[in-house]
């Protein structure tokens, strides 16, 4: 039955932001606990996802030591590490293989981005490339985000 009640849900601002369990990390360990996260839902094969690596890579490394990044793909290990050998990615990249993830958060398409705060709210649902470095220094401060929600897979 506990899958039926996770395809129904669908995470928005002010949702709890559920555990990144089961996860197959490739580059390191679950983000550390009561740390803000921004949490990308993409694939190797997605042509917008893909564009913005350039924007992830920016926001991971300026953002470094006080907000996790956390890209998780479904796809398979061989595909996603023949990917980051060119074309790396800041932060931290893990795998969802069986999807359990991808569907407890209601990601129904790709790009997909969530915004967590330190308590573990969602403070933002968008994409990418809605994301500005004066939202993740209001979600640091603790303030409001101005990042516009967007519909999955519109880059």
């Amino acid at each position: 039955m506990l899958p039926v009640l996770l395809a129904a849900l669908s995470l928005g601002a002010g949702d709890a932001a559920l555990p990144l369990n089961g996860l197959e990390f490739l580059n390191g360990t679950s983000p550390a606990p009561n740390t803000p996260m921004v949490v990308e839902f993409w694939a190797t094969w997605c042509g917008p996802c893909v564009e913005q690596i350039p924007h992830w890579n920016s926001l991971a490394l300026t953002f470094k030591g006080r907000i996790q990044f956390v890209a998780i793909s479904a796809e398979d290990p061989e595909t996603v590490e023949e990917f980051l050998k060119k074309r790396p990615m800041a932060g931290l990249v893990a795998l969802d293989p069986d999807g359990t993830v991808h569907q407890a958060y209601g990601v129904a398409g790709i790009p997909s981005t969530f915004v967590v705060d330190g308590k573990g709210t969602v403070r933002a649902v968008t994409t990418l490339s809605a994301l500005r470095d004066s939202d993740l220094q209001a979600l640091i401060a603790g303030r409001p985000l101005q990042a516009k929600a967007a519909p999955p897979g519109s880059g």
